[in-house]
């Protein structure tokens, strides 16, 4: 029992902890959102340390000891507690708004108390930080606290909690719930999409049914009715075509190779059960999607993959004028950027009068999620959000190489990051998406996963 609880307990409060923003979104303002996740990752903080996955013939207290060391030894660690140290101070560091100057009788953009250092709009900063923490105690706890079977079972958990929320999301809106009509309907000027991170999701139920047959968890095959099929139904109803397109190319690459793999693994007619299975749980998903919208809106859905016109009209007009004023206002705040939730003030001295004809009403982000991050974040608050995730390309790329000095083929779940990452990375250049915080923490334990499951016998000193 023991044994159990150390090797599951700790996969399940990290699958909660990454998949809690993406339930709290819809329905929460942002700092509230931003409490549940340090209420969350203080708890998953403990389990790392007092629950890690015990390795054969070890006692409790040994792992504990083994994986304080780790953690200690490892530099993304420390990096981590240097970007939540720079993301909280940023969440401190308020008071940019809007003004309005009585002698010159012009409205200007405030800078915060600390010009020089980066800034939020009101308590914009507090989600981001909440963000930075939550990623840096999943990674941690995937990277050195969770062995092979419950690294599969924190994404087959933390899918299959995704997928359910797709599934009742979608309900809500065929029983005509306003919040989940607004997140069907879309935000014109609202260029974050839940859609991704169910897509994300998507690529984690695939790896995580192969490893359910691989490991004979048999009642947890059930589970892939909503780890598959209400993702892929997520994806296809909160995404843009775009999106949508992009990251179901990544998962037919991801399952044609899980399919090899299960021919090369799985005895008898395995594969072919897997295949069946996975199957089901995707017409379950597409059933959903047509009994619970109208037709009108499932058409409107398939439309862009029947012309094959996946970028909406206007879409581009609209990111040429944004980026640019994106530019303006960033050669202004170069190294601190505007600070975050202040870009929809900016934009109001940044555009011409005749371009906002262009853009759709209530716009408040660039439809290019670069120039997004490097406009509200600056050149240090980049490099603070992209070392993390430099250091675990850096660690996947190190253990892919040992593994081919061995001369061996590792895994399916190699290729999850590889494959997120491509998608992700296209479908950043038309919003802003990656900045989620459900997306951010996801993508970082997929990279952590994907890097791990390189085994270990191969790496040959490349740990």
């Amino acid at each position: 029992m023991q044994k159990a609880i150390a090797k599951y307990g700790l996969a399940a409060h990290l699958s909660l902890l990454a998949v809690a923003p993406l339930f709290l979104f819809p329905f929460c303002e942002a700092p509230k959102i931003a409490t549940v996740m340090l209420w969350l990752s203080l708890a998953g903080s403990w389990w790392i340390v007092l629950e890690p996955s015990l390795r054969g013939g070890e006692m409790l207290h040994d792992a504990r000891r083994r994986v304080s060391r780790a953690i200690g030894r490892d530099p993304l660690f420390w990096v981590f507690l240097a970007a939540i140290a720079i993301t909280g101070l940023r969440a401190l560091n308020t008071g940019v708004t809007m003004s309005y100057d009585f002698e010159t009788r012009t409205w200007l953009v405030l800078p915060p108390a600390v010009s020089v250092f980066p800034g939020a709009f009101a308590s914009s900063g507090f989600l981001p930080f909440a963000a930075t923490l939550a990623l840096g105690v999943v990674v941690t706890g995937c990277r050195h606290a969770l062995g092979s079977s419950a690294r599969m079972a924190f994404f087959l958990m933390a899918s299959s909690l995704s997928g359910a929320f797709a599934a009742l999301l979608i309900f809500l809106a065929s029983r005509g719930n306003v919040v989940a009509n607004a997140i069907v309907a879309g935000n014109s000027g609202w260029f974050y999409h839940s859609g991704v991170a169910f897509a994300l999701y998507l690529l984690c139920g695939t790896i995580s049914l192969f490893a359910a047959f691989e490991r004979h968890w048999n009642a947890a095959v059930l589970l892939a009715v909503f780890s598959v099929g209400g993702n892929a139904a997520g994806m296809f109803v909160f995404s843009p075509a775009l999106d949508a397109a992009a990251f179901a190319a990544a998962t037919v690459l991801l399952f044609f190779v899980v399919f090899v793999a299960a021919c090369r693994r799985l005895r008898g007619s395995g594969e072919f059960r897997m295949v069946v299975v996975y199957a089901l749980a995707l017409v379950m998903g597409g059933l959903l999607v047509v009994s619970a919208l109208p037709e009108g809106a499932v058409n409107a859905r398939t439309a862009p993959f029947v012309s094959g016109s996946f970028l909406p009209s206007g879409l581009m007009e609209c990111r040429r004028v944004l980026s640019a004023a994106a530019f303006k206002s960033w050669t202004a705040h170069p190294w601190a950027g505007v600070g975050l939730g202040a870009f929809k003030f900016d934009l109001r001295f940044s555009v011409a009068a005749e371009d906002w004809a262009l853009l759709p009403r209530g716009v408040e982000a660039v439809p290019n999620g670069w120039w997004q991050l490097l406009v509200e974040h600056g050149i240090v608050g980049t490099v603070v959000l992209a070392l993390p995730f430099g250091l675990l390309l850096f660690t996947y790329f190190r253990r892919a190489a040992g593994c081919i000095r061995a001369g061996h083929l590792p895994g399916p779940a190699v290729l999850v990051a590889p494959l997120a990452l491509a998608a992700l990375v296209l479908t950043a250049f038309f919003d802003c998406s990656l900045l989620r915080a459900d997306v951010i923490v996801i993508v970082g334990a997929i990279l952590a996963v994907s890097a791990k499951s390189f085994p270990r016998e191969m790496l040959r000193g490349n740990g």
